[in-house]
């Protein structure tokens, strides 16, 4: 698979871990399974690493989620799902090696609200931008599908993520969801008005 196969890359960046764009993964037969396969990859190391942080997102029934792809997130039910593709060149220029590095997602709450889920990045990718660059997209694409308002929830323990929601606009609200964990956060943003 090369990232020309997939015409819904949405944007592209260099970063400190190479060429990464960003690409739609809508889980149709047109879309190349390593898309799909990536994603499920990436939701089950998301999975084992928070539950190694001492937080099991059982109670979301997420387990399911890797297995029902696109599910709550399908771009046909207001929801979107994203992935960043990292792709070294062979020396004659073609991409050779593709591998999806990170993804994010966001599903419908309300006629009027989004919200971000799964924002999971290699290990081997982080602190190279991939986390702005895959927010940036979902951010945008909520204000394609006329969300007024974007939710996410996520923990205090995950610095770099509460970081980069707070550095991107996102404000601290009071729980909108339940989560059994004591270091719950739960952020908005609201589209601003032109």
């Amino acid at each position: 698979m090369t990232a020309q196969e997939n015409t819904s890359v949405s944007a592209s960046a260099s970063t400190t871990c190479g060429n990464v764009n960003i690409v739609a993964v809508k889980c149709q037969q047109d879309d190349p399974p390593a898309l799909k396969q990536g994603v499920a990859e990436l939701f089950k190391l998301y999975f084992d690493e928070l539950y190694e942080l001492g937080c099991d997102l059982g109670f979301q029934g997420f387990q399911n989620e890797w297995i029902d792809l696109p599910g709550k997130y399908d771009f046909g039910q207001r929801g979107g799902l994203f992935v960043a593709i990292s792709s070294s060149t062979s020396d004659s220029g073609e991409s050779d090696n593709i591998q999806v590095v990170g993804c994010i997602a966001i599903r419908p709450l309300d006629d009027t609200c989004g919200e971000v889920k799964r924002m999971y990045i290699r290990k081997s990718h982080r602190r190279g931008g991939i986390g702005k660059l895959l927010a940036a997209t979902i951010v945008e694409h909520a204000w394609k599908l006329d969300y007024e308002e974007i939710k996410l929830d996520s923990l205090e323990r995950l610095k770099g993520a509460v970081a980069l929601y707070e550095n991107l606009g996102f404000q601290r609200i009071e729980p909108y969801c339940e989560c059994p964990e004591d270091d719950h956060v739960c952020m908005n943003l609201f589209r601003t008005k032109s």
